[in-house]
């Protein structure tokens, strides 16, 4: 697993160093490796594409501007997300407007490595409703905690992120990451019974 964290982070740094040289194809093969999980964890967040996929659209632009003074330390990964972290938690100060999002299920249901279930052909119809139901409530539950308590929990569970890439992304403490993923769970939890 160490392995291949390191591996993505060599080919991601691999990129930007030639991007860096002059080619636009390694940034464009950063977007295509990076876009779809970023707008996923943004609409997860957000609840609308359309601002998930702006969003994304401007990480990328101020990851294109700062790539020459980036230095492969962190993943890269952890730094469009730290990125777009910010774009969206100033987009949600500008917008004020929780009460608009709507609870949605994940846009990659199903895919390789979700955690949600899809429909397949030998699904029951009653397991297909509960599931959609249970979905629903948890998406609710989730869109009543507060901010950070939801990034938290989407970048942990949803995105399989590490205390540490949290705490990156957040610009927190691992130790604050810990206590705000516990009490986003605690909340979760006496939502959800």
């Amino acid at each position: 697993m160490r392995e291949e964290k390191d591996t993505e982070r060599r080919e991601d740094f691999d990129l930007l160093a030639r991007f860096n040289e002059g080619s636009e194809e390694a940034f464009t093969l950063i977007v295509e490796k990076h876009s779809g999980p970023l707008i996923n964890f943004l609409h997860r967040h957000t609840g609308n594409q359309s601002a998930s996929e702006d969003i994304a659209q401007e990480a990328f632009l101020r990851l294109y501007k700062a790539a020459a003074g980036l230095e492969p330390g962190a993943k890269l990964s952890t730094i469009l997300y730290k990125i777009a972290y910010h774009l969206a938690v100033d987009r949600a100060r500008r917008d004020k407007s929780r009460a608009a999002r709507a609870p949605t299920r994940s846009l990659d249901a199903g895919a390789p490595g979700s955690r949600e279930p899809a429909a397949g052909r030998d699904s029951e119809p009653d397991a297909i409703c509960e599931t959609n139901r249970q979905s629903g409530e948890i998406a609710a539950a989730l869109a009543e905690l507060p901010d950070t308590q939801q990034l938290a929990i989407i970048l942990k569970v949803y995105e399989g992120r590490s205390y540490a890439e949290i705490a990156g992304i957040m610009d927190l403490s691992v130790p604050a990451v810990e206590s705000l993923l516990f009490r986003a769970r605690q909340s979760l939890s006496k939502k959800i019974k």
